[in-house]
This record gives C-alpha cells, structure tokens and sequence, in this order.
C-alpha cells in the first residue's frame, strides 16, 4: 500500500477522541499491518497523552509518526481541530488517506492506491443533496458561510478524504481552510459547508465507493461490504445506535489502556456494536424524525415514566372518544 494513513487528534482529559483514535488504529493494524500511519496533533494533545491514563501511553505507540502543529493553543479544541484537519495537506508529503477517529477498519485498503481522482470522497448521508433530510439546514449553513448551494451541488461528507500529492489538490486545501475560517467567523463550527464552496468551484474532487465511508445511520446497505466504517462520535442521529457512542465504553479504555471483552468483538464485527433493539426507518419516516417537531417531542418522552408527552396523547385521546 502507496497510499499513507492520516488521522487528526485534538484532544484533553474530558473527551474520549484518543480512546476512539485507538479502536480505530487497532483495527486499521489488524487489516492493514504494513500501511505507514500518521497522526496529526496540536502541542497540548502532545503534551496530555503520556498523563492521560492506560489509553495515552498505549495510543503514542500505535501510530508510525505523530506530526506536531500549533493552530493556537488559545482557540476552542473543535476550532483547532478543524483548522488542522483544512490544512493537513501542507503537513504530509506524499498521497494520503484521511480517516476521522470515530470509525473502524473492516478490511484492507490497498485498492485506494488505484483510485483515478487527485481527490475524493463519499455522498454526505450516501445520497445525492436533494434527497438528505435535513438538506433546509445544510442549504442555511452553506448561505451563511458565503456558498448559495443548490440541489444539483455535491454534498460530501469530509469523514473519509482520498488526497493525492499535487498542485491542484494543495490548492484545494488551502481555499478550503481560508473558507472555512471565514465561515467560523460567521459562526458555522462544521467544515462540510466550506468543503461543498471549494468542491463546486474547484471539480477536481471525485466520488469514492459507499463501502469507503458507510455512514451510520444512513449506510445500512453498505456494512457487510464495507471498508470503513464511520459510526459518528457525536450530534447525530446514531449516537444511540452503537457501542461506542456510550461514555462508559470509552471510559473503561481510557483506565484500562486496553481493548477487551466486547469492544475488541466489535473491532471485527461492527453489526455486534449495534443496539440489541434497533428500528430501521425509510424515506418518509427519517423526514419526520429529523423536524423540530419531533426533537422537541422526544425530549420529553421518558420510556416507562410519566412523561407529558404520554399525558398529552390521553388527553388527546379522550377528547377524540367523546366527539
């Protein structure tokens, strides 16, 4: 395998990005033994591993190189994170394969080596922008960050990026992160809406295979083929899907410094880290749970308890059974 491995890690004592980095590199090791890997850090992350607990000193020796950088040390931790990650191109020399921490390795990735495209990645939500639920809020966050985007735009998702070594895709970064910090002035945190500026005013950028980022929840139909998996740390509709969404998991890790018992069988079976009780939703059903609507009403239901919503839906009811 041509193609290096890079991470980005910006992390401290009351996350667990690094425990999530180690589930992923462990299972990258296990598929992908001989790959070069690195690990692009900010100084403070450097500096907290080795007093992190069991999970810093395991983590420092997984990666073949850590790469150092200092986007501000003042700045927010998802603010550097972001920076490091728009500019990770001017701090690896050679052709790379991005991969966000809060994924798993299901299986060699040798053939990204034969990918055609100087850059590529896959579908945000594994469709095309018109089809995404929640396409209102991408469209406001891309008119907020200075992008009028339409339904006929690509819409990627930046968990997995293909970036080979050449002008044009230095190019690409460097727009993207002068972009991206307009858009962070402006108040957008996420990098996907500057990504979607760059992708449409520079097509250089081509379409990875779903199996190369399965997004749960929405890549269901790609997980037994799947390269790498993309479960999602946080802030999406899967956060109660997986195993390693839950603190406790992740905590137990970062004492430990270890992987057993039921997180190393998800390491080789993603579909073991998924809830015992799952629901599979379609089109219309995910429309409706994506509103407002219905965020405000499930966060008043409390399964088993006395709860509003439960008191309002008899009340409801009722008054129906009387007309």
């Amino acid at each position: 395998m041509n193609t290096k491995i890079l991470y980005v890690l910006v992390s401290d004592g009351s996350d667990c990005y690094a425990e999530q980095l180690m589930l992923s590199l462990t299972s990258l090791r296990r598929h992908c033994p001989g790959a070069e890997v690195c690990v692009l850090t900010d100084n403070a992350t450097m500096d907290a591993l080795p007093s992190r607990g069991g999970s810093g000193k395991t983590l420092l020796a997984l990666p073949d190189r850590w790469i150092v950088a200092d986007p501000g040390a003042d700045l927010p931790k998802h603010f550097r994170s972001r920076i490091l990650k728009t500019e990770m191109r001017e701090h690896i020399q050679g052709d790379f394969l991005y991969i966000d921490t809060d994924t798993i390795v299901l299986g060699p990735l040798d053939a990204i080596d034969d990918v055609s495209f100087p850059l590529a990645l896959c579908l945000d939500h594994h469709c095309a922008l018109r089809d995404i639920a929640v396409k209102k809020d991408i469209a406001a966050h891309c008119r907020q960050v200075g992008f009028d985007i339409t339904e006929d735009d690509t819409y990627f998702n930046s968990g997995v990026i293909f970036a080979r070594d050449c002008p044009e895709v230095r190019d690409f970064f460097r727009s993207w992160k002068e972009k991206y910090l307009a858009g962070r002035e402006r108040g957008i945190k996420e990098d996907q809406p500057s990504l979607a500026w760059v992708v449409a005013e520079k097509p250089i950028a081509g379409r990875l295979d779903e199996v190369w980022n399965c997004q749960l929840p929405y890549g269901v139909r790609y997980m037994k083929d799947a390269r790498i998996f993309h479960y999602f740390a946080a802030g999406q509709d899967g956060s109660r899907l997986f195993l390693f969404n839950r603190t406790d998991v992740l905590e137990e890790i970062k004492r430990s410094g270890g992987i057993t018992g039921e997180a190393d069988a998800v390491l080789e079976d993603p579909f073991k880290g998924i809830s015992p009780l799952s629901y599979l939703s379609s089109t219309e059903d995910f429309s409706f749970f994506t509103t407002r609507r219905y965020r405000d009403l499930r966060r008043l239901y409390r399964p088993g308890k006395f709860s509003v919503l439960e008191f309002l839906l008899k009340v409801r009811a009722r008054l129906l059974a009387r007309r």
